[in-house]
């Protein structure tokens, strides 16, 4: 369980997030929307400690989010990762990386964490892809290869920071069926996306955010009075059109 209590934020002295409140339970799949500049990545970051508390404070499972993290992996997309496709890496060579901070700087991965990486790339259908390069994969191939590396470490937690960047609508719908069952088998996930109608569709808890939180629940308890509060007059950005 995630909670947050009296979190707040500024850049250069400009509020991004201002008294957020919320707890997040074990076992859901949540998604968290709002406009550009709502304070989406920043609460996330907060949460996996790439940025520093300013105020407030965040727990997980009972601990001090920066204890918990200190002796837990945790797994995370990030948004719009780039790679230099010209890159001599492979597909599993990108997995692996999600275990370097479990194997340590210049330690050689053994067998046993390459098994770990090729079960977590059957886990998101890209088992066959392990010795392609880089360059070679798709928008939608390179996503599901990055989700791989999120989940090699096993962690309880995944989060993914706009995930259907760059991916067109089939390769989306795919990646959030992957995430479903991801979810069914015990997962909780924190994703950010601004596709309501995907989110809908997948998620069980719902967090609208523009800089403060203005609905925190189920989704089925979303509505349009609630949307136009949460993304003004930029609801549009949500009628995504891949």
């Amino acid at each position: 369980m995630i909670e947050i209590a009296g979190l707040n934020h500024q850049i250069n002295s400009l509020p991004i997030l201002e008294e957020i409140n919320l707890r997040l339970e074990d076992g859901e799949f949540v998604a968290i929307i709002g406009p550009n500049g709502a304070g989406k990545s920043t609460l996330i970051k907060l949460i996996l400690g790439l940025l520093p508390v300013q105020s407030g404070s965040i727990s997980i499972d009972g601990l001090p989010h920066l204890d918990w993290l200190r002796q837990h992996p945790i797994g995370y997309l990030p948004q719009r990762e780039e790679y230099d496709r010209r890159f001599p890496a492979t597909a599993l060579d990108i997995v692996l990386m999600g275990l370097a901070g479990e194997v340590g700087l210049g330690v050689r991965f053994k067998t046993s964490h390459r098994k770990r990486a090729l079960a977590a790339m059957e886990t998101t259908r890209t088992g066959g892809l392990a010795r392609k390069m880089i360059g070679a994969l798709s928008g939608g191939e390179l996503q599901r290869v990055l989700l791989a590396r999120a989940l090699v470490s096993d962690s309880k937690y995944l989060f993914l920071d706009e995930p259907e960047a760059s991916v067109d609508q089939p390769g989306v719908q795919n990646f959030f069926e992957l995430l479903r069952q991801l979810h069914k088998q015990g997962k909780t996930i924190i994703t950010i996306s601004h596709d309501l109608h995907t989110l809908t569709d997948y998620c069980t808890f719902l967090v609208c955010l523009n800089r403060r939180l203005h609905c925190h629940n189920q989704t089925e308890m979303v509505n349009s009075e609630l949307i136009h509060k949460t993304f003004g007059e930029a609801v549009r950005i949500i009628e995504k059109n891949y």
